[in-house]
């Protein structure tokens, strides 16, 4: 019988979860702590979770672990304690010796715990964890009918008023909820065609395990060790930031590194298709070489063609989800992946109690506002064609990545500590006819940051006119303490959210920003700093398009 038509099934649950890993996993366990009656099934055609592209989690996803999924002990016990993420720089030529790369990196340990993941290790673990806690965890176990040129279709039937089907391997699946946690294979979002190809860029990636490295501590000099006393640098989340590329490194243990290159193919292609030409690609790197060790061992390997992903469709009132990578994929910098699912994450979990209560009537809604804070979301984190230029420029990052922590704090944070209050108060009360569009649910935000990029492109065509786009690349520390000038945006976090300091809070990181920028160029023309013709000239509201040479000729006079 036609699997459109098949109302048998083998095995019955209120949540099928397709994809054990870490989207799907933290989900499945979310579930069972907040709505404990609730019967659910994970599946995964994987028996043992290969190594992928790491990251370190984010406050978002800390928070998420700590207080929600109740995680803390465990992710203190098996991972390591993050101190921070810290950005190095190097010359064109790539032989900078560590202590005389520039860098950007705190002193003292983060204020906000996170933490270096071991992600199989995590997916292993939580698949025991939800076990013990009741959840039906079918490891091994595939959707039909989903090879390359196979349809989807064939195997799943969507039915939200009856209930789903899913044709599996371990037989057909009936449930209320279903969630496709399956990463970039999802099978809903292909059955749907729901990740057009526009939406995605050219940035790429290649990855490795690596074993014999050396320790981020055993190098350098003496003074340079000591510039950060405390934790030192080995516990950090550490990026080598270079013109069109950017390298991770993640400790894992003693000797072992994950390391990758994320480049944007529209300014380069490095050669990195196997774990040996990625080891060769990493040793033309003078620091990469050092930490590296003398005798290297690739212990596994990845590689991603694109990175930007975005399913246009991620909610249903016809009750089913995406999260994880089925749904939204961006580069690995700044923990975007732990981030966006975390987000999903909560938003599935309170769509189910608003159903499960009977507010059948209010579910278009939900889905209406989910959807919005989606696409608000990616386009606000998108890269731009500049971005990768601009990563390799100790001026322009620091500039830039300072206004982008300052944003966070202020913003994204919060919203996250306070599960999203605001957007939820929205998909209560409004209904899908509403005003929520892009301008509402981050809208200024959006346009804030696209002005910094913007800005930040035009300061380093102002930068390669005059041959000094790697001027401060050697021998400049700056301390991202100094990220937050007044000391409030990463104390507020703690404090109840004040929805009026926050409008302000950003126009004044954005005269920061702006100022910066401004002031680096009047440094390099070799003319003094005038605050007073600055104020004079300078226009706070980004939405105006002032050009940096506006700002820099009326401070010059």
């Amino acid at each position: 019988m036609n699997a459109n038509t098949d109302t048998r099934s083998d095995l019955a649950c209120d949540v099928l979860i397709i994809g054990a890993g870490l989207a799907g996993g933290t989900l499945a366990r979310q579930l069972r702590l907040e709505q404990p009656d609730l019967d659910i099934i994970v599946i995964d055609k994987v028996t043992e979770f290969p190594p992928g592209l790491d990251e370190s989690s984010g406050e978002e996803f800390t928070n998420y672990a700590n207080r929600i999924l109740k995680l803390g002990p465990y992710l203190r016990k098996h991972h390591h304690v993050c101190s921070g993420t810290r950005f190095f720089f190097d010359s064109p030529e790539r032989d900078l010796p560590i202590e005389r790369m520039s860098e950007i990196g705190g002193r003292r340990p983060h204020p906000i715990p996170t933490y270096l993941i071991d992600r199989p290790v995590v997916e292993r673990d939580l698949c025991e964890l939800n076990r013990a806690a009741g959840i039906r965890v079918l490891l091994g176990t595939t959707v039909l009918n989903c090879g390359p040129d196979e349809s989807p279709a064939e195997a799943i039937t969507l039915d939200g008023e009856h209930g789903h089907t899913v044709r599996t391997s371990a037989g057909t699946i009936r449930c209320t909820w279903l969630v496709d946690a399956a990463g970039e294979a999802s099978p809903v979002a292909r059955m749907l065609d729901l990740v057009p190809e526009e939406d995605r860029n050219p940035i790429a990636a290649s990855w490795g395990r690596f074993e014999g490295c050396q320790s981020l501590d055993e190098l350098g000099d003496d003074a340079w060790r000591q510039r950060v006393p405390h934790w030192g640098r080995a516990s950090s989340m550490t990026y080598f930031m270079y013109r069109g590329y950017w390298i991770w490194l993640l400790p894992l243990s003693e000797s072992q590194c994950s390391i990758g290159v994320v480049f944007d193919r529209r300014h380069t292609e490095p050669s990195v298709g196997t774990g040996e030409e990625l080891l060769a690609f990493l040793r033309e790197h003078r620091a990469l070489r050092d930490l590296l060790g003398p005798e290297p061992v690739v212990r596994s390997f990845g590689t991603r063609d694109r990175l930007a992903r975005l399913a246009t469709q991620q909610f249903s009132a016809q009750r089913w989800f995406l999260t994880g990578n089925a749904g939204t994929v961006l580069d690995p910098m700044f923990a975007t992946s732990s981030w966006l699912f975390t987000e999903n994450n909560k938003l599935i979990g309170e769509f189910i109690k608003a159903d499960r209560a009977g507010k059948q009537s209010d579910l278009p809604a939900y889905v209406h506002h989910y959807d919005i804070r989606v696409r608000s979301r990616y386009e606000k984190l998108l890269n731009t064609t500049g971005h990768y230029v601009f990563r390799g420029s100790f001026d322009a990052w620091s500039a830039w990545v300072a206004l982008r922590n300052r944003v966070y704090y202020n913003r994204i944070v919060p919203d996250a500590l306070e599960d999203h209050r605001i957007l939820l108060k929205f998909s209560r009360t409004h209904g899908t006819d509403c005003s929520c569009d892009a301008t509402v649910m981050g809208g200024k935000l959006s346009r804030l940051l696209k002005s910094a990029d913007r800005l930040t492109e035009e300061f380093v065509e102002l930068l390669d006119r005059d041959g000094v786009f790697s001027a401060r690349n050697a021998d400049t520390y700056l301390d991202s303490a100094e990220f937050d000038q007044d000391e409030t945006l990463m104390a507020k976090v703690y404090e109840p959210r004040d929805w009026t300091l926050e409008g302000p809070a950003d126009e004044r990181s954005y005269q920061i920003f702006c100022r910066t920028l401004v002031q680096r160029l009047v440094g390099m023309a070799g003319a003094e700093w005038d605050e007073e013709r600055f104020q004079g000239v300078f226009n706070p509201d980004w939405d105006g398009h002032q050009p940096l040479t506006e700002m820099l000729k009326g401070v010059l006079g």
